[in-house]
This record gives structure tokens, C-alpha cells and sequence, in this order.
């Protein structure tokens, strides 16, 4: 990727965009259809088209060294074009096996930064049953970002925006890779559930030794994994709601830097969990797991990291019903993982809360906080977080149409002294417009 698809021109298009300074506009037009192949097959298509108005692209919001050539530029502006159809198609031949195939790819086109123009895509094999009891399922996810090979260069103190920049990241070159699965087979009023779990990130970026004078500032992106499988036993403490307790061993790999040869942090872990699922009461429902994680280094590391060390791992949400029209979700999740921009491993913590209210069959709103923190371990010195406050309107207009107002606000801030170039900020409102048939 990486040509030109037009820039921005002036007229009444440019009056929009200086009104929306600092705002993403967007605009989605959503088209459903599905087709009855047979009795227990189903066929699927969307379609959906949005425009947007960038006002950040590269997450910079200060001015590079003048010694970093071809720096990301702060505050760069561009119309987004994103063109996305989708096939789905649904066999439920019984209740013991069904399964879904997806495949839905995105053109994205930046009209002012070509650069940034890619086709993400995506596919989905998931597959689900219950047989005698025991529910099951194995979904897969898998995503091929086709996209720019070179990565970006930051120059302004501190280099890469908080958190590596996942935006300017999930624009280029990759492979994804995301699945599991689950069986749960009751016992009476035990239950045991075999678990396991993989994701793979695999980046075709081409890396460049940043310490050498005509690359500094580029930004290398490591290939990474993430590999689990336990087993958990459970009681269940009244109908809707159980215990447990379960155990994962697990494996983390991390891919080799060009700037850090022979450093690498691949670990084993072993995971201790205790949780408590299900609705206890008509107003609330529980998802809960946390416990002890315990990593031990199989590779060479850094002089100064310990090799040995133990995290708390949350994967914990809490949703309250205090009326028939009103939901709040609370939802905490942190484990610990090697990272994707530098030979390292941190601990990856998001905090959520989001307000869901329905007025009538018509008219619904929602409002939501996210506080997101990248802590790295000892002796990488980086600690980032971004805030986001995010507000959405919908409006029901018929069976067929639906339209939705919302607005987002990001500020990135980083707790290490003297790293301004990983601050930024960004607004976003969208207007959307959605249609089924």
C-alpha cells in the first residue's frame, strides 16, 4: 500500500472541515440482507461504508528534533474513506454443532496521508454445540492487515505515543491470530470446564536499526504470542450463579529486535485463579476470575530484568440493573505481556465503566470512561496511560433504519519525566447512519 488516493480539496467540503477542527465526523451506511439457503444453512452480506475526519493521525501533538528525518508530524488531518462488506454464512444443522463463517474486508483509504491507507482483513470460523449437557464452543478469529511495510519515525521526546501507538500499529503489515476453547461438563452440582486459549501477532514491517543516525526515531514492531490451556472445577451455589477455581499453564513468546540481538523475554507461567460467575440477583450479574500469575524467563534478557516475577491477573466485570431501562457495566482487566515495540514486558491494565439507558422502543443513549495503563517492567522506564470519555445517542427510525450521535475524547499522559512526545490528545464525533433489509 502506500499510493495516493486524492487530497483534500477546498469548496464547501473545506468549510466542513474547519468547523469540525479537532472532531472526526463519520458517517456509516449499513445494508443487511440474509438468504434462507436451506433449512439449517443461512446466508449472510452487509455492507458498510463510513467517512471520517482525522484530526490526529500519527497521535502527535508536539513538533519533532529537526535531527529525526521523515518524523510523524503532529495534528496531521485527513479524510477517511472505509468501504467494508461482509459474507457470513450459518449452518445449525442440530443443537450439538453449529457453526458460523465470516469474512468481512475493510478499505481504508487516508486522502491526505496515503501512507496510512490499508485493507484490513477479517474472518471468523466459530464453531458451538451441547450435547448431553455439555455446552461447548471454539471460536476463531483471524485478521490480515495489508498495509503500509514501513513503520513510522517519532521524534519528539520519549518516540512512540503512550502505548506503542496501537491506532498508527493496526495500520500496517500484520497477521492475528485469536481462538480458544471451552467445554463445560456438569456434574451434578460440580462442573468441570477444560479451557485453552492462543493469540498470535505476527508483523511483516521490515525492521531498521534506529540507532544508527539516518533511522533514528523509527519504531520496530516485535512479533509476539501468547499461549494457554487449565482447567477449572466449579460449584454451583444457587441456580444462576457458581464458583470456581482452575489453574493455566501458559507460554508467552517474543520475537528477536534488530537494535537487541540475542534478547528476547520468552516465559512460562502459571496461573492460579479463583472466580464467581453468573446472576446472583435479578439486578446484577457477575463475571469474575483473578488470582496469582507466577512468569519464569526461558530466554536471554536484559542485564538488569528479573527473570522471576509475579502479577495479579483480573478478568472481572460487574453489571448492575438498577432499573428495566438501565444498565452499568464495571469491568477491570490486567495480565502481564511482552510487548510489540521494544524487547520488554508490561503489565497491560484497563478499567471500564458504561451507562446504558433505553427511553422507549425509539431512543436510547449511553455514556462510558476507559482508563487504560501500560506499566513496563524494570529496566524499561515507561509508564503510559489513556483516558477516554466516550457519549452516544440512537434513534430507532423504523425496522429498517437506525441513525446514532456519539462523541469520544483521548488524552494520553506518561508518568516518566521529559516524554512529552507520547502525550497527545484527540477528539472524535461521528454521526452514523445504519440500515438493514
Amino acid at each position: 500500500m502506500g499510493t495516493g488516493f486524492g487530497a483534500h480539496g477546498g469548496g464547501k467540503s473545506g468549510l466542513l472541515f474547519s468547523a469540525l477542527a479537532m472532531l472526526s465526523f463519520s458517517v456509516n451506511i449499513c445494508c443487511s440482507q440474509g438468504w434462507q439457503i436451506a433449512s439449517n444453512l443461512t446466508l449472510k452480506a452487509d455492507l458498510a461504508v463510513r467517512e471520517t475526519f482525522d484530526s490526529n493521525v500519527y497521535l502527535q501533538d508536539h513538533d519533532p528534533s529537526p535531527t529525526v528525518t521523515n518524523a510523524a508530524r503532529p495534528f496531521r488531518e485527513s479524510m477517511v474513506t472505509s468501504v467494508m462488506p461482509r459474507l457470513a454464512l450459518e449452518y445449525k444443522p442440530s443443537s450439538q454443532f453449529n457453526a458460523l463463517v465470516s469474512y468481512s474486508p475493510e478499505a481504508v483509504f487516508y486522502h491526505s496521508e496515503s501512507s496510512e491507507n490499508h485493507v484490513t482483513h477479517r474472518g471468523l470460523l466459530n464453531f458451538n454445540g451441547t450435547d448431553n449437557g455439555v455446552a461447548w464452543d471454539q471460536p476463531n478469529s483471524f485478521t490480515w492487515i495489508d498495509g503500509e511495510d514501513k513503520c513510522l519515525f517519532f521524534g519528539a521526546p520519549g518516540g512512540a505515543p503512550a502505548l506503542g501507538g496501537i491506532p498508527t500499529r493496526d495500520r500496517r503489515d500484520a497477521f492475528i491470530y485469536r481462538g480458544g476453547f471451552r467445554a463445560t461438563i456438569p456434574l451434578g452440582e460440580w462442573f468441570v470446564r477444560p479451557v485453552a486459549s492462543a493469540y498470535v501477532h505476527e508483523f511483516f514491517t521490515e525492521q531498521l536499526n534506529s540507532r544508527l543516525p539516518q533511522y533514528r526515531g523509527y519504531e520496530n514492531y516485535v512479533d509476539r504470542s501468547d499461549v494457554n490451556g487449565g482447567l477449572d472445577i466449579g460449584h454451583n451455589i444457587a441456580p444462576a450463579t457458581r464458583i470456581f477455581a482452575g489453574y493455566r499453564y501458559g507460554y508467552q513468546n517474543e520475537g528477536e529486535l534488530i537494535t537487541e540481538p540475542g534478547i528476547e523475554y520468552d516465559n512460562e507461567y502459571h496461573r492460579v485463579l479463583f472466580g464467581i460467575e453468573g446472576q446472583p440477583w435479578r439486578w446484577m450479574k457477575l463475571n469474575i476470575a483473578l488470582g496469582p500469575e507466577f512468569h519464569h524467563s526461558t530466554a536471554t534478557t536484559a542485564t538488569n530484568f528479573d527473570g522471576n516475577y509475579s502479577v495479579l491477573y483480573v478478568d472481572a466485570s460487574v453489571t448492575l440493573m438498577p432499573t428495566q431501562k438501565d444498565s452499568v457495566t464495571l469491568a477491570i482487566k490486567q495480565f502481564t505481556q511482552t510487548a510489540f515495540a521494544s524487547c520488554s514486558v508490561y503489565e497491560d491494565t484497563t478499567y471500564d465503566i458504561v451507562w446504558k439507558h433505553t427511553f422507549d422502543s425509539q431512543w436510547s443513549a449511553g455514556a462510558g470512561f476507559r482508563a487504560y495503563n501500560g506499566d513496563w517492567l524494570h529496566p524499561v522506564r515507561r509508564n503510559d496511560w489513556l483516558y477516554t470519555v466516550s457519549a452516544v445517542v440512537s434513534r430507532s427510525i423504523n425496522k429498517h433504519l437506525s441513525c446514532e450521535v456519539s462523541y469520544l475524547y483521548d488524552w494520553a499522559d506518561s508518568l516518566v519525566s521529559n516524554t512529552s512526545g507520547r502525550e497527545y490528545t484527540r477528539h472524535l464525533a461521528s454521526v452514523a447512519l445504519k440500515g438493514s433489509f
